[in-house]
């Protein structure tokens, strides 16, 4: 039986539920059966919710609301959602409290460090000046951008078996903080965090976006199928 994978939603104009099909696409290509997960009103519905599937994807999206790290707002952040935060937050720490895989993408790598304790870097070109590079120009999001170091002994390196690769690139937040209990497992050349697993080995999240990817580079679909692997036991 194919495994259950929910994935959160963005809310677009006319408070409408939304995602990018190329997630949904990148899922069941995997072997997986995607479903929409609204944001719940009440995050004591969270353990519930969790019951419903095998792996939690947590898409990109808008910025995260710095009150969530301990911080004010720069002029540098724009768009927030602190109701889809406040479930994004508690949905990913019921999931991990049930022990079911997660993998975060972009914004959701973002959420998953703050979750467990984490903070950001609000705005890389003004706080990280030395850090270039970080949100491409290119016509298509399946270009590959800039190099990522997979940091050995990690299972980033042990998924792609290489040292470097070439990603997309599309964010201007990141990880400043590392949550405890978690390890860096990518990285580019000038510092910025490009993904982290935790220890026990249930979450990965990757800043860059593997579902823009992976039709055109089929390397990138090994984080979908990891995942599914991991949903089905």
């Amino acid at each position: 039986m194919k495994p259950i994978i929910g994935m959160t939603a963005c809310r677009g104009e006319g408070a409408v539920y939304k995602t990018n099909d190329t997630y949904v696409k990148a899922v069941i290509r995997a072997g997986g059966v995607p479903v929409l997960l609204p944001i719940a009103d009440l995050p004591e519905d969270c353990p519930r919710l969790v019951e419903t599937f095998d792996a939690l994807l947590v898409p990109g999206g808008v910025d995260i609301a710095p009150q969530y790290f301990g911080e004010e707002p720069r002029d540098t952040v724009t768009c927030v959602d602190r109701e889809l935060d406040v479930f994004e937050l508690a949905l990913i720490r019921e999931t991990a409290k049930a022990g079911k895989p997660i993998f975060a993408i972009c914004r959701g790598l973002q959420v998953v460090n703050v979750a467990f304790g984490g903070t950001l870097w609000q705005d890389i070109p003004s706080q990280c000046p030395e850090a270039q590079g970080h949100y491409q120009k290119t016509d298509s999001r399946s270009e590959e951008y800039h190099t990522v170091k997979l940091l050995p002994g990690t299972r980033l390196r042990e998924i792609f078996g290489e040292a470097e690769i070439l990603t997309n690139s599309y964010h201007h937040q990141a990880i400043r903080d590392l949550a405890p209990g978690f390890a860096v497992s990518a990285q580019t050349a000038d510092g910025i965090i490009e993904g982290i697993e935790n220890k026990e080995g249930s979450i990965l999240a990757v800043q860059w976006h593997p579902e823009c990817m992976e039709e055109r580079h089929p390397k990138f679909r090994r984080f979908f199928t990891e995942l599914i692997a991991k949903a089905s036991k």
